[in-house]
């Protein structure tokens, strides 16, 4: 659904080959948390600890060894300090760290090889169309507008998509609560959209649950940052 919320965005508002819009359940292997997009190169980064390139793929297709050292040397990539210190968005690169948009990670590598079979392009500039249909899709006012694919699709049809609670979970989760433990929800999600997913999963009654829930975290620097640069606010 991810997938298909940027593609039909970009598809059309953006003109983009309706090619897009049919996807091979297979190729969803290639997402996974982690992945750097190199946004002018069109290359796709999967980088070790110290910012070494283990691998890397040109739009779909895998680099080999030769390639990535003539991209970037010794396999050291020269904006690690930069995302290993949380800064995750750039005119040069994303790093795909949150589930939310990772299947957008396959749908730039699809526009790569696109525009390499079409234009045979060496410098990339769809960066920008695909901030567009992120946030077309998921900005603040969206879930209220039904605005996008997204959202509209998951309101319409909770069942397709979310999975409810089993009781012994929330059996679980009252006997936690009973033992004086403090069980928070923390999610980056918004809190209509947040509202949403729990009442389908756990009942109307979720916030029974927990003792705090927090919204529009915007993990992962919810937990580095100091509390002037997120501040709390009350719904």
């Amino acid at each position: 659904l991810i997938y298909d919320s940027f593609a039909q965005y970009l598809v059309t508002e953006k003109g983009y080959d309706k090619d897009l819009l049919t996807l091979a359940p297979a190729s969803l292997d290639f997402c996974c948390k982690g992945l750097v997009l190199d946004i002018e190169e069109g290359n796709f980064l999967k980088l070790a600890e110290d910012g070494t390139v283990l691998r890397a793929s040109h739009g779909t297709k895998s680099m080999t060894s030769e390639e990535i050292l003539e991209t970037y040397g010794r396999r050291e990539w020269k904006h690690f300090n930069t995302v290993s210190g949380m800064v995750s968005r750039s005119a040069k690169y994303y790093l795909y760290d949150n589930y939310f948009d990772l299947p957008g990670a396959l749908l730039c590598a699809r526009v790569v090889d696109s525009l390499d079979q079409h234009d045979g392009q060496k410098k990339y500039d769809f960066w920008k169309d695909m901030v567009a249909a992120i946030q077309h899709n998921y900005k603040i006012s969206a879930f209220k507008e039904d605005c996008g694919t997204y959202f509209p699709e998951v309101k319409n049809h909770p069942d397709k998509y979310l999975q409810r609670c089993p009781e012994s979970v929330k059996k679980w989760l009252k006997q936690l609560k009973s033992a004086g433990k403090i069980l928070l929800l923390i999610t980056s999600s918004h809190s209509d959209y947040c509202r949403l997913l729990c009442e389908h999963i756990l009942g109307n009654d979720f916030e029974e649950y927990f003792d705090i829930v927090i919204t529009n975290a915007l993990k992962p620097g919810f937990f580095s940052h100091t509390p002037n640069q997120r501040p709390f606010r009350t719904l």
